[in-house]
């Protein structure tokens, strides 16, 4: 477990990377800490968080032993969470989800969980490729060119997929639809592949 200590956009906060057992001891002596958090259903603030990835009921060894969450936090709040694991049915080492809390949009904190787990993996699997499920809408346009420039930083290499989620909305417009379109062939332009599952 590493500990990192991060200034952004005038407030302090923490960013640490858990196994999955620290991830969910973390997140108990969080609730029992902070009475506010009780109350709150973590999932509908972190928009892909899922309590069940505290679980490795059917989980391989390799992915309990890779998967790693990388969490943001303050005294008050957990502020996002990056989730990426080595997956044995397409033997990558893949990002599943970078969400943050809706509350703290537009902080820089995706970006920080971003330039953590770049580091992290290029010290832990510096001969590896780390690999991006679909790009939600909001991923795509505000994300995608921090992945790229820590991608150089770290000398991480990477493969992508193009628009997959439409993101909060839960629904795709239809300038959202073209800008899909344009994701596909941009990561086929440099793949040669658009990588999706379709």
């Amino acid at each position: 477990m590493k500990y990192i200590k991060k200034y952004e956009s005038n407030f302090n906060f923490n960013i640490e990377i858990f196994t999955i057992s620290e991830a969910s001891d973390f997140h108990q002596k969080f609730l029992e800490k902070n009475k506010k958090y009780r109350k709150i259903n973590l999932k509908t603030k972190i928009h892909y968080f899922d309590y069940n990835d505290f679980s490795t009921m059917f989980a391989s060894d390799s992915y309990k032993k890779s998967c790693r969450f990388i969490i943001a936090y303050n005294e008050k709040d957990i502020l996002g969470i990056c989730k990426f694991a080595y997956w044995d049915m397409s033997s990558n080492y893949a990002i599943s989800y970078l969400s943050t809390n809706e509350d703290f949009f537009s902080k820089g904190i995706s970006k920080k969980l971003l330039e953590t787990t770049f580091k992290y993996f290029s010290e832990t699997y510096p001969n590896e490729t780390l690999s991006f499920s679909g790009y939600s809408i909001e991923g795509w346009k505000y994300l995608r060119k921090s992945i790229l420039e820590f991608s150089k930083k770290y000398s991480v290499k990477i493969t992508e997929k193009g628009i997959e989620y439409p993101g909060r909305s839960g629904k795709f417009s239809e300038e959202d639809w073209q800008l899909m379109s344009k994701s596909r062939e941009e990561i086929k332009n440099t793949y040669g592949s658009d990588n999706s599952y379709y």
